[in-house]
């Protein structure tokens, strides 16, 4: 899980770059930022079903 969720951020800091220079430094920020932190809770921060 945690290689899983390091790979997502690292990919994400990758397309950061190129998505700021089509939509602008803050709105890639926030969009990679939004999907990394919806990953992270898909994987690690739910609680399981009972």
């Amino acid at each position: 899980m945690t290689a899983a969720l390091v790979a997502t951020y690292v990919g994400a800091f990758g397309l950061s770059h190129p998505l700021a220079k089509r939509i602008g430094a803050w709105p890639s920020v926030l969009a990679v930022s939004a999907l990394t932190a919806a990953a992270s809770y898909a994987v690690a921060d739910r609680r399981a079903p009972r």
